[in-house]
């Protein structure tokens, strides 16, 4: 009697899927809803208000800015709803790493992973460069960069020791433990939304209207509130939308939540939700306040304030600033190492990196990894390139999560093959019409919105033009159309077993990878492509070890051993 000896080849490991394996996890359950929104407001806030909003008025959308951010955040908005409805559904760590491992698959998952890691690792040392650059020039009057730039040689141009001493304090905070770092965010969230709305009360009672629309810029003659032109607001709101990575900060805590299931939908829509409102006025108010061309680099509402003599909301905002983009940063940093300790335990990535020490219950070597390369990240790029970089792996992130929500909701098991084991539960890959028709029918939306993205970011509006991006949108339309009507709905979508349900499906996730792929495509492509270098270096990684340790491939390998002893045994006793 013959049976099938055959391990899972190059190709079934590029597309095997793993599954939630429940609650069962060697972190901290410890934190409630409350502590959930305050990660997400620590996250969101430091990244975009006092770091990245200046930046924006001044050169890319000008008074429009609050304009950039409703864009942004509508998108983002998108976004919230594929996190809040995969969040009810699974209680796993990992954020959209873990969700496209569910439903694309463990090569799909290992480019969301490395885009993930690729974003907070660079985003920490952005926020350090920042934090650094303030309190170096309105807190020590530039002690630091006047010593940095008379001792150090100059193939260090862009260290930033202040940068770096940031970083290690950072370190040393996750190290201690998961409760440290919510009890500190939850007393800077109090600082920092106060600092923000004193702020905003003393550029509306010191600005001036004509700021908004009718001062011009001596340096080119742009005027009126969107100098820019739609395209300004265009390309501000996709930076703008580093100001909302920390959407998935929230969930990346599943592990560590006491009922991940009903917490973690609500802490990212109320997080999303208070985020949006403080940058909406805060970047209206900044434009109010001063004109739009006079903001500088990344000390932009100190240094309005300072400008017009009104030292007492300067040294709040101060304080503000610096202990919102410290907690940030903090944020940054517990972020990236959930997700790195998620791809670690899945056994894509070195294995020493899922340790988790008894008494602080944190992967210490994991944190301590990450930080090392995030002060590399401070020493070898400057403030801009990173902040690109940024938005540029939260977007693709963002479409990712939307196509994740779209394969896992719509009922295509029809046919499955089950595999399973006491130690790593598999399910094999369904052959089913339904499942091709699905497949064939998500694909020609795919390739017809990514051409209707590109068309919108990098053609000039024509008649012809318009006529086939409407056709190309009737396309994308008719195949979610189509996928409504002919793939059922997963039966606990409508049983009222989640805590959320996406409403509109698939109809609000395609809308999302449309909208998030038109902004993508409108940052700058040096950014994009410096990205795309760091996610290579990440494929190295995964098809240097990854491919070969994955834990879905080892359980497949348990499961045929345990196939194969059974049936030899059976064959044994037949003879």
């Amino acid at each position: 009697m013959g049976y099938n000896l055959d391990l899972p080849g190059f190709r079934e490991r590029l597309f095997q899927r793993r599954i939630d394996y429940g609650s069962k996890t060697e972190l901290n359950r410890c934190l409630t809803l409350f502590p959930l929104v305050v990660q997400g407001l620590a996250h969101m806030l430091g990244a975009g208000i006092f770091v990245i909003t200046p930046s924006i008025v001044q050169t890319m959308a000008g008074p429009a800015t609050c304009i950039s951010y409703l864009v942004s955040g509508f998108a983002a908005a998108l976004s919230v709803i594929c996190y809040s409805d995969l969040a009810a559904r699974y209680s796993c760590t990992g954020s959209a790493y873990v969700y496209t491992y569910f439903s694309l698959g463990e090569f799909a998952a290992a480019i969301t992973g490395f885009f993930l890691i690729g974003e907070l690792v660079i985003q920490a040392p952005m926020l350090t460069l920042g934090l650094a650059d303030n309190i170096d020039t309105f807190l020590i009057n530039g002690t630091v960069g006047a010593w940095q730039e008379a001792n150090l040689p100059d193939w260090m141009l862009h260290t930033d020791l202040l940068a770096i001493a940031i970083m290690l304090v950072f370190m040393v905070i996750n190290i201690v433990g998961i409760r440290a770092v919510s009890y500190l965010n939850i007393a800077i969230a109090a600082v920092s939304v106060t600092s923000l709305l004193i702020f905003c009360v003393t550029a509306l009672i010191y600005g001036n209207v004509d700021n908004l629309s009718t001062v011009v810029n001596p340096a080119d003659g742009r005027t009126g509130f969107a100098p820019y032109g739609i395209n300004g607001i265009i390309t501000g709101a996709g930076t703008a939308f580093f100001a909302f990575v920390g959407l998935e900060s929230v969930v990346t805590l599943a592990e560590e939540a006491v009922n991940p299931k009903r917490d973690l939908p609500r802490a990212t829509c109320g997080a999303f939700v208070i985020v949006l409102l403080l940058y909406v006025l805060t970047a209206f108010s900044i434009a109010y306040f001063q004109p739009w061309y006079e903001l500088g680099g990344n000390t932009g509402l100190i240094g309005s304030l300072q400008k017009r003599g009104l030292p007492i909301p300067q040294y709040i905002v101060t304080a503000g600033l610096i202990f919102t983009v410290f907690s940030c940063g903090l944020c940054t940093l517990t972020t990236v190492v959930r997700v790195l300790y998620s791809i670690a335990e899945d056994g894509l990535i070195f294995s020493f990196l899922r340790t988790v020490n008894k008494v602080t219950q944190i992967p210490v070597w994991n944190v301590i990894v990450c930080s090392v390369v995030g002060v590399l990240g401070s020493i070898i790029y400057d403030f801009d390139t990173l902040s690109h970089m940024i938005s540029g792996g939260t977007l693709s992130v963002f479409v990712i999560t939307a196509l994740a929500v779209i394969m896992l909701s719509f009922d295509v098991s029809e046919g499955y093959e089950s595999i399973t084991t006491e130690e790593t539960p598999l399910t094999a890959q369904p052959r089913s019409d339904r499942r091709a028709l699905f497949g064939i029918i998500l694909s020609i939306f795919m390739v017809a919105t990514i051409i209707l993205a590109a068309l919108i970011a990098f053609v000039p509006f024509t008649t012809t033009v318009i006529v086939f991006e409407v056709l190309l949108g009737v396309v994308g339309l008719a195949c979610l159309v189509l996928i409504r009507l002919k793939i059922p709905l997963k039966r606990d979508e409508t049983d009222g077993s989640l805590s959320f349900v996406s409403p509109g499906k698939p109809f609000v996730q395609g809308l999302s990878i449309l909208v998030n792929l038109v902004l993508l495509f409108h940052l700058e492509v040096k950014a994009l492509l410096q990205l795309a270098i760091y996610c290579g270096v990440g494929l190295v990684i995964y098809f240097g070890y990854g491919i070969f340790f994955s834990k879905v491939t080892e359980g497949k390998q348990k499961a045929l051993k345990k196939e194969t002893s059974t049936l030899g045994s059976q064959e044994s006793i037949a003879d």
